[in-house]
């Protein structure tokens, strides 16, 4: 059994500003696997920033291409999977992902939320849905009770974020990856 899980990937979901790419990294890393940030695999296939990507051809063509990559990268063996923010937004991304890998949803408050997206200005061209007028906090919290429902009944484990530092975060999914089935 240990060497079926050993194959699996480990996938990251969760709203934008939980830390799922830097989480990813630091897990990548310590287990010495691939990492993708499937974000970044749309900017490098199309050229272009994801603002631009939502602003020329709208969300749903963002989608598609998101869909695409997940197809593509979902096939993979020991991969760590650092997902957007709206990846549960279509179910056949979620059981593309759930068919080879364990799924962990990063859960953050709000406010936690809210402090790392304004701490990390730099990223703001690929988080368009939360662009624009300046009550970002309500932005968040608007976008998180659409998709709520959809993190938890998708994710296999549930990683709280909260007051946690990316190592503790990272070793904790590290923990229960490599503790898996190994009671045979």
């Amino acid at each position: 059994m240990k060497q079926y899980i050993s194959n699996k990937n480990i996938i990251l979901i969760g709203m934008s500003g939980v830390g799922k790419t830097t989480v990813g990294n630091y897990v990548s890393k310590k287990l010495n696997m691939r990492f993708i940030d499937t974000d970044n695999q749309i900017i490098l296939n199309t050229g272009k920033a994801i603002e631009d990507i939502f602003n020329e051809y709208g969300e749903e063509y963002f989608r598609v291409l998101e869909n695409q990559i997940i197809n593509n990268v979902s096939i993979y063996k020991r991969t760590v999977i650092s997902t957007g923010g709206g990846v549960v937004l279509d179910k056949a991304n979620i059981y593309s992902l759930k068919n080879n890998g364990i799924i962990f949803l990063l859960k953050a408050s709000i406010d936690t939320i809210f402090n790392n997206l304004k701490s990390n200005q730099l990223s703001s061209d690929r988080r368009p849905l939360l662009k624009g007028d300046s009550n970002l906090r309500n932005k968040i919290k608007e976008l998180y009770k659409k998709r709520e429902k959809l993190y938890f009944s998708n994710a296999d484990y549930i990683i709280d974020v909260n007051n946690k530092s990316i190592n503790e975060v990272g070793d904790e999914i590290i923990y229960i990856f490599n503790n898996l089935y190994s009671c045979s």
